[in-house]
C-alpha cells in the first residue's frame, strides 16, 4: 500500500497592506506573497521591481514552510519601527546556492546585503526575536544534497551577522544526524521563546528532539528525547497545541519503521524538562494514515485522532489508495504521567473526502453507526449514502443482519439540482456546500425518535471539512 498523508486544503488570504500575521506566541510574522499576486498598490509594485533588479540572474525561491513566509517579505528586523524587505533566492551555477537578501529602503537611497550558502533548497525560514533583545533573528534550514543544516543570522547596522551556521555548531551531533526540522514557540509560557530542533539519523532510524534556548548568540539545549524506529524524516509531523488551558505541548505523529502507520506522541516542557506523556502508556496511539491534530470542539484543547479501523474501506480516490471516507474518534490527553497516562474520548466524526463534508456522530450513536455508499446509485455528480444503526456494535460480524436504516443521504452537485430524476421528492435538505446539496430521504422516523433525533437536529451535525 502506498504511504499517504491526509492533509486539509488550506486557503490562504494575503493582506498586502500589512504583509504579516500574528502567530500563537505573539510574534508578528510575514506572510507576504505580493510578488505572486496581481499588484494593485504602486508601492508594492516598485518594491517588487526593485527586488527583481537586485536579484538579477538569481531566482526568487519559496521556502518549504510557505504558509509562514513568502518569497518577498516585509518585516522589521532591527526594531527601528520600519520594515525591511527580505527576499529568498536561489543561484544556479556550478554549485547551487540559496539564501536571502535584506533590502533596506530609505527616502533617497537603498541598501542591500545578502547571506548565501551552498544548497539546493530552503527547507525552513522565519523571523523571531529568540533572545528578547528587540532584534529578530533570521532562522534558516538549508538542504544541500542529502544534508540539512541550521543557520541563525541577525541584521543590524546594515549588515548580516552569522550567529549559528554549519561551520560553528555541533549542538545536535550533526555528524550523525543529517536531517533537521525546526519550530519556535513559548512552550512553557514563561515569556521566552524555545527553539525546537528535531534531527534524524537514517542509519539508526532515530530522531532526537531537542528543546533549546537562545541566549548571548548561542544555543543551549534545555532537554532532549530520543525516539526510535522512525521510518523516515519526510513523514515526521510536529505541531504545537494545548493539553490544558495553561499548558502547551508538542504533538508528534511519527512514521513507524515496523509498519506503514504513524505513532502519536505528546511531549511537554515542565521546569525545563521534557516529559514524554505517552512513554509508558499501555496502548500506543497509532493510525494507519497521518491525520492532523485538531481542536474539534473549539474548547482550546488540541485533540488526538484515532481512526476506527473498521471504518476503513479502500476505494479509489483520484489515483490514490487513500480511503474515500473514515470514522475518526477524537480524544484528549488526561494530563497524567507514566502508567496513568491515557486519553479521554471527546467525539466521533464521519469524514467523507470525496464530497468534502463531515458528520458529527451523536454520542448515543458512537460505535453503533455505519455509513455505506449505495454503489448502484453512484455517478459522477450524484451519490447515495445509507446511514445504519446497530444497537450493539455497528462493526460486529452480525452488523449487516442486525442494523437498521436510519436515513439515506443524497449528495447532489448543484449543477443538476433541478434534475428531479436525481432528487428524491421526499428529500429534506440538511446541508449545502459550495459544490453540493445534501438531502435526507427514507427516514426511519420511529428509530430516529428512539434516538432523540429528527431532521432539524441532523442539520447541526453536518459541516465542511476544514
Amino acid at each position: 500500500m502506498r504511504l499517504l498523508k491526509l492533509v486539509g486544503v488550506l486557503s490562504l488570504v494575503t493582506v498586502l497592506s500589512t504583509g504579516c500575521y500574528k502567530s500563537e506566541n505573539g510574534e508578528n510574522n510575514p506572510i507576504n506573497l505580493f510578488d505572486e499576486l496581481p499588484i494593485y498598490n504602486e508601492e508594492k509594485r516598485e518594491i517588487s521591481d526593485k527586488v527583481k533588479v537586485i536579484a538579477g540572474s538569481a531566482d526568487l525561491t519559496l521556502p518549504s514552510n510557505s504558509i509562514e513566509v513568502g518569497k518577498i517579505n516585509e518585516i522589521d528586523l532591527n526594531n527601528d519601527k520600519k520594515d525591511e524587505i527580505v527576499f529568498f533566492e536561489k543561484r544556479e551555477d556550478i554549485r547551487n546556492q540559496v539564501g536571502f537578501t535584506v533590502l533596506d529602503l530609505k527616502k533617497n537611497e537603498s541598501n542591500d546585503t545578502s547571506y548565501i550558502k551552498p544548497g539546493n533548497k530552503i527547507e525552513y525560514a522565519n523571523f523571531y526575536d529568540l533572545d528578547k533583545d528587540g532584534n529578530k533573528e533570521i532562522i534558516l534550514l538549508i538542504e544541500d544534497k542529502s544534508t540539512v543544516t541550521l543557520s541563525i543570522c541577525r541584521y543590524e547596522n546594515g549588515n548580516i551577522e552569522e550567529l549559528i551556521s554549519n561551520d560553528n555548531y555541533n549542538y545536535f551531533n550533526k555528524d550523525n544526524f543529517t536531517k533537521l526540522g525546526v519550530l519556535v514557540d513559548d512552550l512553557d509560557d514563561d515569556g521566552n521563546l524555545e527553539l525546537v530542533v528535531y534531527n534524524y539519523n537514517y542509519k539508526s532510524k532515530e530522531m532526537d528532539l531537542n528543546v533549546c534556548a537562545f541566549k548571548e548568540d548561542k544555543i543551549s539545549i534545555l532537554d532532549s528525547l530520543v525516539f526510535e524506529n522512525i521510518r523516515n524524516f519526510e513523514d515526521i509531523e510536529i505541531s504545537v497545541g494545548n493539553i490544558s488551558s495553561k499548558q502547551k505541548a508538542l504533538f508528534l505523529s511519527l512514521p513507524d519503521n515496523e509498519d506503514t502507520g504513524f505513532t502519536t506522541q505528546v511531549v511537554y516542557l515542565e521546569q525545563k524538562n521534557l516529559i514524554n506523556a505517552f512513554k509508558d502508556m499501555k496502548v500506543q496511539m497509532k493510525n494507519e494514515y497521518f491525520i492532523p491534530f485538531e481542536d474539534v470542539n473549539n474548547d482550546g484543547i488540541t485533540n488526538i485522532p484515532k481512526i476506527e479501523q473498521s471504518s476503513v474501506t479502500i476505494d479509489t480516490l483520484s489515483t490514490s489508495t487513500f480511503p474515500t471516507s473514515l470514522i475518526i474518534s477524537w480524544n484528549k490527553y488526561n494530563g497524567k504521567q507514566d502508567k496513568d497516562a491515557d486519553v479521554i474520548f471527546v467525539s466521533q466524526i464521519y469524514y467523507n473526502y470525496e464530497a468534502n463534508f463531515r458528520f458529527l456522530i451523536p454520542n448515543n450513536l458512537v460505535g453503533k453507526l455505519s455509513i455505506i455508499e449505495d454503489t448502484e446509485n453512484k455517478s459522477g455528480n450524484y451519490k447515495v449514502l445509507n446511514f445504519y444503526y446497530n444497537a450493539t456494535n455497528a462493526y460486529s460480524e452480525t452488523a449487516p443482519h442486525d442494523r437498521k436504516l436510519l436515513f439515506t443521504l443524497n449528495v447532489t452537485e448543484k449543477t443538476i439540482v433541478d434534475d428531479t430524476k436525481n432528487i428524491s421528492k421526499t428529500g429534506n435538505n440538511v446541508y449545502e456546500s459550495d459544490k453540493y446539496i445534501f438531502s435526507v430521504s427514507d427516514v426511519n422516523m420511529a428509530e430516529m425518535k428512539k434516538l432523540d433525533l429528527n431532521i432539524e437536529i441532523l442539520k447541526d451535525y453536518f459541516s465542511a471539512i476544514k
